[in-house]
């Protein structure tokens, strides 16, 4: 099934050119981490919009606060605005969306390469397409639909040259912390680390959207702490380091092709939200990693001047980013304007036999998902 739906060839990759369609395009956001994975596509597209869709108050708040700031706030998601769309481009399931436009085609743009349980789970089986970064991710999506290999359109402008640096002071190193959020965060042991060698270097924290980084300013006054409405490209630009734990933004310091070091948790690979071949486990294998504070601090100043494993790094981003040119928005864009709905008969039961399977009951993860979805979805 892997890119079955293909894009046109580029003749205008590169030009900032959009792509014209006589579709509807609506692109469902969440929360600010969105737009900036949406943006360098949608401004590409024409009769294309942002949908803001509540997924909680305090991130619905702040979303609605930065989308209208930057003049691209469209509409809060209801039945009339939802309607008008012919293709929906989503970064996960909004089941509530989906029930009531079953009928519409639904494209998943990939936003990360952790946390696999989540990322690849069941609800994939509802999409139409998917816009993938590399080989690896579309081998695990393309059990359930087409996949067409885009690399990660947010990088295009630091492919292109236009990112500026975040502005630190000049004479120090600068260590950029990009932690996630939940049971898998290092925030509660790294934070006190990085906050102490915030004497000697730039520290900038940018959380996690789902983190509230109000409270943490209160406490670790040494560090920059920014909030996950920040773009991550001029940070990256200025970063000498990257420290991070098992977020999807170690991807974007390899991409970036940045030294690297992370935090461990141990037992980690066993969490319900992960599983011991997921890429943040696997990708330890290719950078410098402890859960020991005293060792975390080493490594950091070791990654400053010479990173073992960054030429590793290198050679496995073949795999995970199969585009790296500058052009990943204009193919998404055209994937999209080509896009078709997915009416195999095989997709329904691929959804049938996952409901049912024994294995898939026992998964830990799916109480989880229940718990988010399942109210949603008794009519499957």
């Amino acid at each position: 099934m892997e890119s079955r739906i293909k894009p046109e060839p580029l003749e205008t990759a590169g030009k900032g050119i959009s792509v014209y369609s006589d579709m509807q395009i609506g692109f469902l956001c969440t929360t600010p981490f969105h737009y900036y994975l949406f943006e360098p596509v949608k401004k590409l597209l024409s009769n294309s919009n942002y949908v803001l869709v509540e997924s909680n108050p305090r991130q619905y708040r702040s979303a609605r606060e930065f989308f209208r700031d930057r003049h691209v706030f469209d509409a809060v998601e209801n039945p009339q605005v939802i309607k008008d769309f012919d293709v929906l481009v989503c970064p996960f399931l909004m089941p509530l969306v989906y029930k009531e436009n079953q009928e519409k085609i639904f494209v998943r743009m990939v936003y990360g390469l952790s946390k696999a349980t989540w990322n690849y789970g069941w609800w994939n089986m509802l999409f139409d397409e998917f816009l993938v970064y590399g080989n690896y991710d579309a081998k695990i999506l393309s059990f359930y639909g087409p996949t067409v290999k885009i690399g990660n359109p947010k990088f295009d402008d630091w492919f292109n040259g236009n990112v500026e640096p975040y502005p630190v002071e000049p004479n120090k190193k600068t260590i950029l912390y990009l932690p996630t959020y939940d049971d898998l965060s290092t925030l509660s042991w790294v934070l006190p680390v990085l906050s102490k060698m915030a004497e000697n270097f730039n520290v900038i924290l940018k959380t996690h959207h789902g983190t509230n980084a109000s409270e943490l300013k209160k406490v670790f006054s040494r560090v920059e702490i920014l909030g996950g409405d920040v773009d991550i490209l001029p940070l990256l630009a200025s970063a000498d380091v990257v420290v991070s734990d098992y977020s999807g933004a170690i991807f974007d310091a390899i991409l970036a092709e940045k030294p690297l070091v992370l935090a461990d948790i141990p037992g980690a690979e066993t969490f319900p939200s992960t599983t011991p071949s997921s890429l943040e486990h696997v990708v330890r294998n290719y950078a410098l990693h402890t859960s020991d504070q005293a060792l975390l601090r080493d490594y950091i100043v070791q990654a400053l001047e010479e990173d073992p494993y960054l030429e590793k790094r290198k050679e496995v981003a073949q795999e995970w980013f199969a585009v790296r040119d500058g052009t990943s928005g204009q193919r998404a864009a055209q994937a999209i304007v080509n896009a078709q709905k997915d009416q195999r008969e095989e997709k329904r039961f691929v959804q049938k036999a996952l409901l049912t399977s024994t294995e898939f009951n026992k998964d830990l993860y799916k109480k989880k998902a229940e718990r988010f979805l399942g109210k949603y979805f008794s009519w499957l």
